[in-house]
Order: structure tokens, then C-alpha cells, then sequence
């Protein structure tokens, strides 16, 4: 059996959660690992990396797993008698995508593909992983980078409104350079014109999360909902767009979570060099600081220590206060009044 019957067949048997109206089944799913690489099988055994909803399998999911073979070594991993193991990564982490760009790299480049394999020999995968990760996320800034950002924006540009990219592509356009790879790229839109998004974005799947699943979207999106997935063949190097809708009136930006706290909008749009609109740095880790009771996520806490040396006294002020009316207990506080910003 391939790797593209297996993944049939998880599609076949745990559901596939784009059918919409389901509240689990597959999200996604990759090979991976440098056994799924023709210079590298013999290394280790081909990978399937499966995005699974809900996050921790169910019984009913592990059952099917069973089923179909799989041998459970725990909630993450399983193997099969057919010669693949499956990988149930971390949403928070990041993981997926590195190891997207990782395999990308060792499929185009025979010497990324020698390096990698010297680097096994001496040290086992993580040490491989860990050792090209660096060429990995080169590789991935030359042939992806900006490109979805680039994209959206073409495609967006006929909007007459404030709109901007967020998240971890609005901390690259800060940065100046692409810092990791992204599982999506999200874009926040006033409320009030996405009556314009099915003719701008004519041929895409457009899907509304509502109450853990997927329905199809159909003008207008009242709130609460607020969000809006959209997925095209043509939308390279990220699995979809992630359109966030927002109250933008007056000329103020609102923090959906709490909209006590607020940025004047020109304090909260940035355009980068090439003419890309993004959400300033304060306000996307605000974001990513996690809501009430619940810690940050591994991708988060990166992106904030890579991002917080960057901050200007006045966004550093912002994002302390902000925290502290929203959650007063965050770890991130001591450091927002402790660090000096870069010159």
C-alpha cells in the first residue's frame, strides 16, 4: 500500500472533517520524514503527519485506528505493519510546517539530503532535524516566503477598506524576514464589506467554524462569528487563508477578545516596504499571549521572544497594559517591563 491509500483510507475511516458538518475527522494530512524522501528511505520508516480533530484522539478514533491496523505507541504516534508511522502533531507547536519545509528542502537539494543524512548517522533524527532546520527555513524563505502575503494582497487590493494581514505573517513583515514557516495566513477584514469577498475570491472554498464545524459561507457573517476559511489549489505554501472579521469603525482598531482595549487605526495598520498591509506587532502577540486560562502556545511563546527585543517603548507600554487588563497573571508581563527595546 502507498502512502496515498493510507491516507485515503484515515479520510475513509476517521471522516474527513471538510465534508462539513462534522465535528471531528482529518483536517489535514502530509508525508514527512526522511523515510518519505527517495534519497533518505533508508534511514527510517516513511511518515504520514495527521492533523486530527479533535486534538486528543477519541475512542471511537482510536478504535478505527486499530482497525486499520495501526499499533498505538501513544496519543501521537502509531505505527503500521505496512512499514509507515503516523504522527499526530502538536496544533500549537509549529512542528507540521517546519516539517513540511524540511521535507521540501531534502526532496530539492542532494546536498541538503547528504547533509541531513551525515547528521542522522551521528546523532538519530532530532539531531538531523535540528542540525538542517536553519537550511530548511532558508529554503523555505527563497521559494515560499512572502508569497501568500503577495498573493492576498493582489487579490484584495479592489477593497475599499483598511484591511491587513495578522498573525505570524504580520510579525514576518515586521521583522523584515520570514522567521519560520506558517500553517495559514490570516487577514483581518472589516465587518462591514465582506459582502465583497465571494467575488473576489470567485473559486475558492469558503467555509464559517460554526460550533466545531464547517458549514459553507453565505454573505453576511453576523457575529459572534467572526471567521472565515478559505482554501484554493493556487494558495502556495500555506494550507489556507484565515479571514478575521473585525470591527474597524471609527478609525479604531478593537481587540475581539476584550473591546475595552483598542489602537487608533493608524497606530494599528502598518504597510511594509513592498506595500503590504499588516497588523502592528503589539497587538498580534496580544493575540497570541493566549486567552484567560490558557498558557500560550509553543509557536507563540517563539514568536513572542523572537519579536519582543523589536518592540518600541510605546508598543512594549501597550502590550503590559493591555495584558494586565485582560490577564493579569501572564507570564509575559515580567519581561514586557524588564526588556530594553533595540535602537
Amino acid at each position: 500500500m502507498t502512502l496515498e491509500q493510507a491516507a485515503r483510507d484515515l479520510r475513509t475511516h476517521l471522516g474527513d472533517f471538510l465534508d462539513r458538518n462534522r465535528t471531528d475527522g482529518v483536517f489535514h494530512i502530509q508525508p514527512g520524514g526522511p523515510g518519505s524522501v527517495p534519497a533518505l528511505t533508508d534511514l527510517d520508516v516513511p511518515e504520514l503527519h495527521l492533523d486530527l480533530l479533535p486534538e486528543t484522539p477519541t475512542d471511537a478514533q482510536r478504535a478505527a485506528l486499530t482497525r486499520l491496523g495501526y499499533q498505538r505507541h501513544d496519543d501521537r504516534t502509531w505505527t503500521h505493519p505496512g512499514g509507515w508511522r503516523l504522527i499526530l502533531p502538536d496544533h500549537g507547536s509549529g512542528w507540521r510546517a517546519e516539517q513540511a519545509a524540511l521535507r521540501d528542502l531534502l526532496l530539492h537539494d542532494p546536498g541538503a539530503a547528504r547533509a541531513y543524512r551525515a547528521a542522522h548517522q551521528q546523532g538519530g533524527r532530532a539531531h538531523a532535524d535540528a542540525t538542517m532546520r536553519p537550511a530548511a527555513l532558508a529554503h523555505h524563505a527563497r521559494t515560499v516566503g512572502l508569497t501568500p502575503a503577495r498573493q492576498i494582497t493582489q487579490l484584495l487590493t479592489p477593497l475599499d477598506a483598511p484591511w491587513m494581514i495578522a498573525a505570524g505573517y504580520a510579525l514576518d513583515l515586521h521583522l523584515g524576514h520570514t522567521a519560520r514557516p506558517h500553517d495559514d495566513l490570516d487577514v483581518i477584514l472589516p465587518r462591514d464589506v465582506q459582502t465583497q469577498l465571494p467575488d473576489l475570491l470567485r473559486g475558492w472554498r469558503l467555509d464559517t467554524p460554526v460550533d466545531g464545524t464547517y458549514q459553507p459561507y453565505v454573505a453576511p457573517l453576523d457575529a459572534p462569528h467572526h471567521q472565515i476559511h478559505a482554501r484554493h489549489p493556487d494558495l502556495r505554501g500555506v494550507l489556507m487563508l484565515d479571514v478575521l472579521l473585525t470591527d474597524l469603525s471609527g478609525d479604531t482598531w478593537r481587540y475581539r477578545r476584550d473591546p475595552r482595549v483598542t489602537l487608533p487605526l493608524h497606530r494599528a495598520r502598518k504597510v511594509s516596504p513592498d506595500g503590504l498591509p499588516y497588523l502592528t506587532p503589539e497587538a498580534v502577540l496580544l493575540f497570541k499571549a493566549g486567552t484567560a486560562g490558557r498558557d500560550p502556545r509553543g509557536k507563540d511563546e517563539t514568536d513572542f521572544q523572537r519579536v519582543l527585543p523589536t518592540l518600541t517603548g510605546e508598543a512594549r507600554a501597550w502590550l503590559h497594559d493591555a495584558l494586565n487588563r485582560t490577564s493579569p497573571d501572564h507570564p509575559w508581563l515580567t519581561e514586557l517591563g524588564s526588556v530594553t527595546p533595540q535602537s
